[in-house]
């Protein structure tokens, strides 16, 4: 019975958001959730703010847009590796009794998937520049797994008690955006984008659970599916400042963004359905780039309070409010990048280095998502431009424990590491 209490109680709080001892359904995958696009930005650790000289600025920096020149076509693909591994401290149960034969598993999965498509169109003016861009992005990826398996042996007669979790997400948010920019003087530009997000996560919880120490002996399995639509609108402004030829600094402002959500959570052919609104907070973004020959490098910083999401148009989560600011936090990216130019091969090399945190309290969090880029471009010819980045990072967190005796001190959390890597592909054409 224990199990399926749980369950019962696991599907009140899904349906009616009263629980706030943990992250748990309050862990919002849409918050903190960035998956970039763009090789060339993402290869110099995800600058973008001002560094962007492609229809990518369309998100980056909207002012940005005004520094293209001619009619742009740009495509893109990535790919990503996801490995999780999950711990738990032995002895869960009084080591008196009970010894742990299996305290840790892993499991990996990957996937491709189209990234970005966006068409910049410069506008001929008199002075100045005018330049318009439309595109569709992959902003968010939902693609992950997770596995939990603990086993506990009863010294006395062997009898065995195994609890397994496993977690299976998928799905993307596509951005749809249109925006444009405009030279106010020679050296300040700026632009702004509107964005409307779609998309689906789709959420996959299986549990086993066996236990030899009871009479009879009792055992469970169960399986539940947790389908999230998404639907958002927002927007971006930006401003680009170039004091000389070396240098540009750029400032962003993206608005609120208002989420439309509908849960529907499956168990046994029943269906329950939640609707209600997500809105997410205020960001700023302040980036610098300097030239030095062939060299170029790169800066930025992104704030967001994520204390500040909000819950709407449901009473029963409006309640919890004050959960949300207690369960996460106020974050500041950082990202550096590097790009050395060949100018006659036309080839040009990238790295970078970034440190994302997790938007949520600190009591959940180990180690943040921090990691490395690599990446190339290459002018194939005055019209065409090959882009590839590869991207390597990770992040260590705490989770509740199915199952745990939190009668033993060290059980209250367990550990899982997630790690990705990721490769970007971009191939641009300007006419």
């Amino acid at each position: 019975m224990r199990v399926l209490t749980c369950f019962c109680l696991l599907l009140l709080f899904i349906v009616t958001g009263v629980s706030a001892q943990d992250l748990g359904i309050f862990e919002e995958t849409t918050a903190g959730n960035y998956f970039g696009f763009g090789a060339k930005q993402m290869a110099m650790g995800g600058t973008g703010i001002a560094n962007s000289i492609d229809g990518s600025a369309l998100w980056y920096n909207p002012a940005g847009l005004a520094r293209i020149p001619r009619i742009e076509f740009q495509l893109g693909m990535t790919h990503q590796k996801f490995s999780n591994e999950t711990s738990m401290p032995a002895g869960r149960y009084n080591p008196s009794f009970f010894k742990s034969t299996i305290n840790s598993a892993d499991t990996d999965a990957s996937k491709t998937r189209f990234s970005t498509v966006n068409l910049t169109i410069p506008v001929p003016t008199y002075r100045g520049a005018f330049v318009v861009s439309f595109g569709v992005h992959r902003m968010l990826s939902f693609d992950r797994v997770g596995i939990f398996h603990v086993r506990d042996l009863r010294i006395s007669d062997d009898a065995i008690v195994d609890d397994m979790t496993s977690e299976s997400e998928s799905g993307s948010v596509y951005m749809y955006s249109g925006g444009a920019a405009i030279d106010l003087s020679p050296n300040l530009s700026v632009g702004a984008a509107l964005n409307v997000f779609s998309g689906e996560d789709k959420f996959v919880y299986t549990v086993s659970s066996l236990d030899e120490t009871l009479i009879p002996l009792w055992s469970v399995s169960y399986s539940t599916q947790n389908v999230f639509d998404l639907i958002a609108i927002g927007g971006k402004t930006g401003l680009l400042y170039r004091p000389n030829n070396r240098t540009s600094i750029g400032l962003t402002i993206e608005t609120p963004i208002y989420w439309e959500i509908e849960q529907r959570f499956t168990v046994d052919d029943t269906v329950t359905v939640v609707k209600y609104r997500l809105i997410h907070p205020f960001k700023f973004g302040a980036g610098m780039a300097m030239r030095f020959d062939k060299l170029r490098l790169a800066a930025e910083a992104t704030y967001a309070d994520w204390s500040q999401l909000e819950y709407d148009d449901n009473p029963a989560m409006e309640q919890q409010i004050d959960s949300l600011s207690d369960l996460y936090r106020a974050v500041v990216d950082l990202r550096l990048g590097v790009e050395y130019q060949f100018y006659k091969t036309g080839l040009a090399l990238r790295g970078g280095i970034f440190s994302q945190p997790l938007p949520y309290d600190d009591k959940f969090i180990i180690d943040d998502n921090i990691g490395f880029t690599l990446g190339f471009g290459w002018l194939l010819d005055k019209t065409l431009l090959l882009e590839g980045a590869y991207v390597d990072g990770g992040l260590e967190r705490t989770f509740t424990a199915f199952n745990a005796d939190y009668t033993i001190p060290t059980n209250k959390n367990a550990i899982a590491e997630d790690r990705y890597r990721r490769v970007y592909l971009t191939v641009s054409y300007r006419y």
